[in-house]
């Protein structure tokens, strides 16, 4: 988390610091080649699979509480006058604290473990704006539209993990508590689509409202042997800036 805030920081501080360049009154000296966006929101996590299923039923824990704060970044190119290549990613995780729902230990304290939901989407996508978003003014000047919508769709890859470590009942052996590390992580395909607005602040800043909604599937690995696929879909919403460079 401290390396990801650390990363975002240093992406913040880059355009604006060039964001009194090549502006005028208004406008802008020449249409913006490139775009970068940094968003904060929040990701709600489908949690459909049946390990989550078996989670819930067996620990204090809701469906909803896999759900939780994002922060995102995007480096976009413009392609042509309404169309971007973009290379986005996210960061959306929760480390969770529950017991046994209707077991407790032979000293009648509850049994104890903590769950971790990490996901790392990172897709190209094309975004295509439903709008023009600006206009220029003879050869030089260019004048940012105020509001512009825009949709997307990409595809790439998405790193997560699914951890529990803490302690456990082992139903196979006479219901003894055992302490337990198990993990399921890696890089599995991901796909999504998007829409969202950005209104003009500044010639150089928007304020960029969008939705995502991203899908993906993961084998649950050695540590969950007979569970179905890892459900990693989820959408989520965000605000956040848009520096135009």
């Amino acid at each position: 988390m401290r390396s990801t805030a650390r990363w975002l920081v240093l992406l913040f501080l880059a355009p604006v610091a060039l964001r009194a360049q090549d502006s005028g009154n208004g406008y802008l000296f020449g249409d913006p080649v490139a775009r970068l966006n940094l968003r904060v929101g929040y990701a709600h996590a489908n949690a459909g699979s049946d390990l989550f299923q078996e989670t819930t039923d067996l620990l204090s824990l809701n469906k909803s509480d896999f759900s939780g704060p994002v922060f995102g970044g995007e480096l976009a190119f413009r392609l042509s006058p309404r169309v971007d290549l973009s290379f986005a990613t996210e960061y959306e995780g929760v480390s969770l604290n529950s017991h046994y729902r209707n077991f407790v230990d032979n000293n009648g304290q509850e049994i104890e473990q903590t769950t971790t939901f990490q996901r790392v989407p990172m897709t190209a996508n094309l975004r295509l704006y439903l709008t023009p978003r600006g206009r220029s003014i003879g050869r030089l000047a260019w004048i940012p539209a105020g509001v512009v919508p825009w949709l997307g769709a990409g595809a790439g890859a998405m790193w997560y993990r699914f951890r529990q470590e803490g302690d456990f009942v082992d139903f196979a052996s006479n219901n003894n508590v055992v302490p337990l590390k198990v993990e399921s992580s890696g890089l599995t395909f991901a796909a999504q689509g998007m829409g969202g607005v950005d209104v003009t602040l500044t010639p150089r800043i928007a304020l960029t409202g969008d939705a995502r909604y991203i899908w993906a599937k993961a084998n649950p690995g050695a540590d969950f042997q007979g569970f179905q696929k890892i459900d990693l879909s989820g959408v989520s919403m965000t605000l956040g800036l848009t520096f135009r460079l």
